[in-house]
């Protein structure tokens, strides 16, 4: 039976090569889209582990054997050009055998750095005073793809001798490159520090991968099932006559099987080549805010066996499934039974999910990152099981509705046949239904997080500062034991420091915070509450500014009236708690009783350079602040703009991810619509033209179609962006901790959108009503 299902296939006339090539297209879409989306989580995955070794030196590696193994000074911090990252590490070899990054052949000497590829172009096509300078000694290569998360990485590794950095604040020694990302397991053992490029956390991660599920694969999967089932009640006729003519159920599933698995591995094959042709152009998409490396766009041998094995397999259990009526009742089938109609039932697995995640609603306890992520995950999938499961219901309850309330002839005759099949009604638009809901909750979910990102920051200051900050008086973290602290930075070089930087064109003000260990500000005034809204005020660590630097920098805060000195934020607290975002132009700083002259005596806790905002002048700035040998910084000079950035880094990733899985669940959905649209149309041929033949117009034929596509598409996209609603406002009181907001104009717009084109996918069928309505179609078939 399978080689004379073989010959069927092949031999079966132009019907039947048409068949199977429009099987093998639908099917090498889907599969070269599902291989896609696969590649995409490897890629994102890999994309994470790579970022593993900037994390040496930030927590305890777990006792190992280091024997033979020479200590590694090491140095992380963030750097900056342009709003650009830098992540840069400063190392000295104590020996031959000190371990050595990845992506580099070996530890540089004094003198020398590596630097990446896009780094390398950056520093050649910028003035040396505005980023080269900041590094001490010369290129001797460039870091491999191996030490690299993306081909836009900006990564620099520079050599310095041991007694450099020992003496240099925040440097550690090592025996070992980190070679995994902190988790739970690692945080019990001591997490230090955090390097400025973290890539997700691991709870992120899973986030990341289940939202990539959701949102990318379901609806490929749906589209890989519509394409199986094209033309599927053409071949239920065909089987049923064969069954009629004394075919066995055996013989007859066996020709299903392999006319679905022909076909299948046909599209697999030709699936294989899409999805290589798409891999360079997806790698270049940011899909977590930068691109891959094409080579991590890859498939594991179990990625590659499970597509290769389960889309074949699935169609021909797709076709056996199709085929229950012609196994139980051929002669039935041939004369077209109606099936069954859905049953109410269907609407509880999606009010399952719901419930699910009120649940946790109504708990009202935070949970673990790993219990948030499994928790979510799992009620976001029940909701989009939920609406596939429902759909044909609710098909079903709104063609009834409309049958009850028209009179109108292509009304009714649409009304009467979404009632008696609704379950092919919704196939052809379930995939949109489903997109529509994902990017219901992605906009709401963006719009929420951005309207808490808004509540929590700070309008920044009027003008941009750069600050460098020089004493270390609020560590976050408990320093392993050899790990170099610092304190203010000597007095005396401040002013040839400030004539230097008076100098460069485009700075407006200069502002030098001193030292003063016991001296605090209150936190009410600023609004600083570690506990968060509504808790006590803390006290504010504070130095001491002079008034007369402080009125060159409005955007800072002003003096009170007659004071020459003033308290001000010490400007490491700051940073962390966010103090400079809070509108400090403002604010008048307390006076204080120290006088002017003894200023000059102080340690200098930070160093803040009001400049013009122009690229060049912030740069030089930062060039000239990270050069000072006489102030060795905390970190790299930063402004508010840098410290905004960096905040909302992670929020931009996930910005990303959310528009990248709307814009490919979108078009998808469409492929999807069009397929069932075209396949029904196609199943349709005989009673449509049979229909013409008794004086239908055309006209009213085009409605009917439309009606069958519209009415489902508008009823249960209309449940389906409720539910995102209502998941939304759900996952804003579970995960994001604020009230769910209301997206703006643009996002009913599109929604509007989508639901035109679809309108228009359904209109574009019209031209093949046509040509399989003519009176020869009724006379062949």
């Amino acid at each position: 039976m399978i080689a004379l299902g073989l010959r069927l296939v092949i031999s079966g006339g132009r019907e039947a090569v048409t068949r199977l090539v429009v099987l093998a297209v639908g099917v090498a879409l889907g599969v070269g889209l599902l291989l896609t989306a696969v590649a995409a989580t490897n890629a994102v995955t890999a994309w994470n582990n790579s970022h593993a070794w900037f994390w040496t030196g930030s927590y305890r590696e777990p006792a190992g054997p280091a024997k033979g193994v020479a200590p590694l000074w090491w140095n992380t911090t963030g750097d900056s050009y342009d709003w650009q990252p830098i992540t840069r590490f400063d190392l000295a070899a104590t020996a031959a055998s000190s371990p050595v990054p990845p992506g580099i052949p070996r530890d540089p000497g004094p003198g020398q750095y590596y630097a990446s590829p896009a780094l390398v172009t950056l520093l050649r096509d910028t003035p040396a005073d505005q980023l080269a300078d900041r590094y001490p000694g010369h290129l001797v290569g460039t870091i491999a793809q191996a030490g690299l998360p993306s081909p836009d990485s900006l990564v620099i590794v520079i050599g310095h001798t041991p007694a450099q950095l020992a003496s240099t604040p925040g440097s550690v020694r090592v025996t070992a490159i980190a070679s995994r990302l902190p988790g739970r397991v690692l945080n019990r053992q001591g997490l230090t520090s955090a390097p400025p490029d973290t890539g997700i956390p691991s709870g992120g991660i899973d986030l990341t991968l289940s939202a990539v599920a959701l949102g990318v694969l379901a609806p490929v999967l749906i589209f890989i099932a519509t394409a199986t089932r094209l033309s599927a009640a053409r071949r239920e006729q065909r089987f049923a006559a064969m069954r009629l003519a004394g075919a066995s159920r055996r013989q007859v599933s066996l020709l299903a099987a392999t006319e679905s698995m022909v076909a299948a591995i046909g599209g697999l094959a030709a699936g294989f080549g899409i999805f290589f042709l798409l891999r360079i152009p997806v790698a270049s998409i940011p899909f977590v805010g930068q691109p891959f490396f094409p080579s991590t766009l890859a498939l594991s041998p179990s990625d590659i066996a499970a597509v290769a094995i389960g889309v074949p397999a699935a169609a021909a259990v797709a076709a056996l499934l199709a085929l229950r009526r012609v196994q139980i009742s051929p002669l039935g089938v041939a004369r077209r039974v109606t099936p069954g109609p859905p049953r109410a039932w269907r609407v509880l697995p999606l009010l399952a999910g719901l419930a699910e995640l009120g649940f946790f609603v109504a708990r009202d306890r935070p949970l673990t990152v790993s219990a948030e992520t499994k928790a979510l995950g799992s009620g976001f999938a029940l909701i989009i099981v939920g609406l596939i499961v429902a759909g044909p219901w609710l098909t079903m309850i709104t063609a009834r509705l409309m049958a009850r309330r028209t009179s109108h002839p292509s009304t009714l005759i649409a009304a009467r046949r979404l009632g008696d099949d609704p379950k092919a009604a919704f196939r052809a638009v379930s995939g949109l239904v489903l997109a529509l809901f994902i990017g219901t909750v992605a906009v709401v979910g963006l719009t929420t997080q951005d309207a808490k990102d808004q509540t929590q920051s700070a309008s920044p200051a009027a003008a941009p500062v750069v600050t460098d900050q020089l004493a270390d008086q609020t560590v976050s973290y408990p320093s392993p034991r050899d790990r170099v602290t610092t304190g203010p930075g000597p007095a005396a070089p401040a002013a040839a420091l400030l004539d230097q930087l008076g100098k460069i064109p485009g700075v407006q003000g200069l502002l030098v915070v001193r030292a003063d260990p016991k001296l605090t500000l209150p936190g009410g005034p600023l609004g600083y509450t570690p506990n968060g809204p509504g808790t006590p005020a803390a006290p504010v660590p504070a130095g001491l500014v002079s008034c007369a630097q402080l009125a060159t920098i409005p955007a800072l805060g002003r003096c009170p009236a007659g004071a020459t000195v003033a308290a001000f934020p010490t400007d490491g607290f700051a940073a962390q708690s966010g103090l400079l975002g809070v509108g400090t132009a403002g604010l008048t700083w307390p006076a204080a009783t120290v006088p002017a002259a003894r200023l000059d005596s102080l340690g200098v806790d930070a160093i803040n350079v009001a400049t013009n905002d122009s690229v060049p002048t912030v740069e030089t700035v930062r060039t000239v602040l990270e050069d000072a040998p006489a102030y060795p910084a905390i970190g790299t000079p930063y402004t508010i703009g840098d410290l905004v950035a960096q905040d909302d880094s992670t929020d931009d990733a996930y910005e990303q991810l959310a528009n990248t899985i709307i814009l490919v669940s979108l078009p998808i959905a469409g492929c999807t619509l069009a397929a069932g649209i075209a396949a029904g149309l196609a199943d349709r041929k005989r009673p449509f033209s049979l229909l013409r033949l008794t004086g239908a117009r055309l006209a009213m034929l085009r409605r009917v179609v439309a009606l069958e596509g519209a009415v489902p598409l508008l009823a249960v996209a209309t449940v389906a962006v409720g539910t995102g609603f209502a998941a939304s406002a759900e996952f804003a009181s579970v995960a994001q901790d604020h009230p769910m907001v209301a997206p703006g104009p643009g996002f009913y717009l599109l929604i509007g959108g989508a639901i035109v084109v679809s309108l228009g996918i359904i209109a574009a069928t019209f031209p093949l009503l046509v040509r399989i309505t003519g009176p020869e179609v009724a006379r062949n078939e």
